[in-house]
C-alpha cells in the first residue's frame, strides 16, 4: 500500500489517503479478476491500472516482486493496512477483499474487526465502522513497543492525537492523513494486551 501520489489527470488527486497496491506476476489477469469481483477500472497511471473496490476504495495492480514485512526495528514497524468499511457495505466489501487477495479471513478479538493475514506480508485489517454509509477508506497501522512514548514522538514531529483507545491511538499527520499506533509487537506482530 502507498499514499496518494502523482499530479495531473492521471494522478490520485484529492485529500491525503491510502490505497492498496496488489502485486501479481500477471497484471492483466489480476485486473480481469478484480473486475469480475465487482471492481471498476478508474484510469491508468504510468502503465498501472488504478481500480476502485465495490465500496469505493482505490487500489492498484502492480507487478513488483512481493516484498516481505520488515520487523527488524524493535521499536516500530509498519504492520497493517486497515480498510474502514461503513456498516451497510461490510459483507460485500469483506467478501471482495477476501476473494481478491485469496487470503484466509479471520475474525478479530473485537466484533468490528476481521483480518486477512499472510505470512511475512503486511496484514489487511477490516474494520466495520459505526456509520452506515459513505465510502470505504483506509489507513495504516504501526505496531510500536511503547505506544505512549511513540505518540509523544509523533506529536513532536507535528502530528496530533485524535483519540486514544485501549489498544490503539489514532493520530493525524500534518497533511491530514489519519493513521494508528497499536500495541501489536513490532517484532513478532503479536497483540500485547497488558491493559
Amino acid at each position: 500500500m502507498q499514499p496518494a501520489h502523482g499530479r495531473g489527470r492521471d494522478a490520485v488527486d484529492g485529500p491525503p489517503r491510502v490505497h492498496v497496491d496488489l502485486d501479481a506476476p500477471d497484471r492483466a489477469a489480476a485486473q480481469r479478476r478484480s473486475s469480475s469481483l465487482g471492481a471498476a477500472h478508474e484510469w491508468t497511471y504510468e502503465g498501472v491500472p488504478v481500480m476502485r473496490s465495490p465500496g469505493g476504495l482505490l487500489f492498484c495492480h502492480t507487478v513488483e516482486p512481493a516484498g516481505t514485512l520488515d520487523r527488524s526495528d524493535p521499536l516500530r514497524a509498519l504492520d497493517q493496512v486497515c480498510i474502514d468499511i461503513p456498516a451497510d457495505l461490510w459483507e460485500g466489501e469483506v467478501a471482495f477483499w477476501r476473494d481478491l487477495t485469496g487470503r484466509d479471513l479471520t475474525k478479530g478479538g473485537e466484533t468490528e474487526f476481521s483480518f486477512l493475514g499472510a505470512e511475512g506480508a503486511v496484514r489487511i485489517l477490516l474494520q466495520r465502522l459505526e456509520e452506515s454509509s459513505g465510502p470505504v477508506r483506509a489507513h495504516v497501522d504501526f505496531a510500536v513497543a511503547d505506544r505512549e512514548q511513540e505518540a509523544d514522538r509523533h506529536v513532536a514531529l507535528g502530528a496530533k492525537v485524535v483519540a486514544a483507545h485501549q489498544w490503539w491511538t489514532v493520530l493525524e499527520a500534518p497533511d491530514g492523513q489519519v493513521y494508528c499506533l497499536t500495541d501489536r509487537d513490532p517484532v513478532t506482530g503479536e497483540v500485547r494486551r497488558s491493559a
